[in-house]
């Protein structure tokens, strides 16, 4: 009985052997033929062998195979092609996830408030290293590089509990006053937005018509255009050139110069471990000026090349930018 088991046993080793050998060297595209040609020989007398039941043969030829394919099928794998398949797509997400937690994410912009830097529709890749690193999918820090500066374009989770009691308090101090709080549109279940950092920690901020005040200095602006705005309504949009630290920017309005009554703002202290938010489209654009500051722990991270651009009928032909391909964001 003990001598059957044994020649079973001899059996099923060469069997094996036979099968991942020879899937091994199918997918050995690059082997020499003269090593090719001799791995099948041996593998094909190694079958001879199993058919005769020949043993003492058989235990021969199996070793020469298993030193044949450790000198020239080294490293290539026996597993089946659909499990290698699934362990590269899933190496692949697992990558992607990591990029995306520490690294880069993608956002896309999906309205017109930061106009004309960036347009609806536009697709960028925020980098999220720019300011530190982070426990993954949280706002917690485990590591701060640097601090957002006056000019830059962040991407941030909206605070929304801040907001909310931001505007309460608005409304709560204008009843008081006998005044109606000026309201924005906003929808407070947004997650991320993107905008220009105006004010940092300690900042006084302050709106004195179309004129941004920064610590009591005007920020320097100056008139370069105007046009049809963007968005087909018929209306004239007027560009400035605005200098935000060491940014220099496109800025959009829509009140002709002289005529920017009701956007006064202000003055207001930017809070420690805050930072003041403002969208480039001045007159459309939800930002601090309406539901208050930006907790440094909701940034995200810096905003830095448009990777695509579509344009989805809204301000014209649908269709694909060709020219905003590539263009680092200031």
């Amino acid at each position: 009985m003990s001598r059957q088991n044994d020649k079973a046993q001899i059996i099923d080793d060469a069997q094996e052997l036979v099968r991942e050998t020879q899937l091994r060297l199918d997918r050995a595209r690059k082997l020499p033929d003269e090593a090719r040609y001799r791995l099948q020989e041996e593998l094909n007398a190694l079958r001879q062998g199993m058919k005769r039941e020949d043993l003492e043969y058989v235990e021969e030829v199996s070793e020469t195979v298993r030193a044949l394919a450790e000198e020239h099928l080294a490293g290539i794998s026996v597993k089946p092609a659909w499990q290698e398949y699934v362990e590269t797509v899933g190496l692949a997400i697992l990558c992607a996830l990591v990029l995306r937690a520490f690294f880069f994410e993608a956002f896309k912009i999906p309205s017109g408030s930061m106009e004309p830097t960036l347009l609806r529709g536009d697709h960028l890749f925020v980098n999220k290293i720019r300011y530190g690193i982070r426990v993954p999918f949280t706002t917690t820090f485990l590591m701060r590089f640097a601090e957002p500066q006056r000019g830059e374009v962040v991407v941030f989770r909206f605070p929304s509990e801040e907001a909310r009691e931001h505007v309460r308090k608005r409304r709560e101090e204008a009843a008081a006053k006998g005044e109606k709080a000026v309201e924005c549109i906003l929808n407070f279940d947004e997650k991320d937005f993107i905008k220009r950092i105006v004010g940092l920690p300690g900042d006084v901020v302050e709106g004195r018509g179309a004129q941004l005040l920064v610590n009591g200095e005007p920020v320097d602006r100056t008139p370069i255009r105007r046009g049809p705005a963007p968005d087909r309504s018929g209306r004239t949009a007027y560009y400035y050139l605005e200098t935000l630290g060491e940014a220099t920017h496109q800025i959009r309005e829509d009140s002709p110069p002289g005529y920017d009554e009701g956007h006064d703002f202000g003055p207001i202290t930017v809070e420690d471990g805050h930072f003041f938010a403002m969208g480039d489209n001045r007159d459309n654009s939800a930002d601090s000026r309406c539901w208050g500051q930006v907790p440094m722990d909701n940034i995200k991270g810096r905003a830095m090349i448009i990777w695509l651009s579509l344009e989805d009928g809204q301000t014209g032909d649908p269709g694909i930018r060709w020219d905003r391909f590539g263009m680092a964001i200031e």
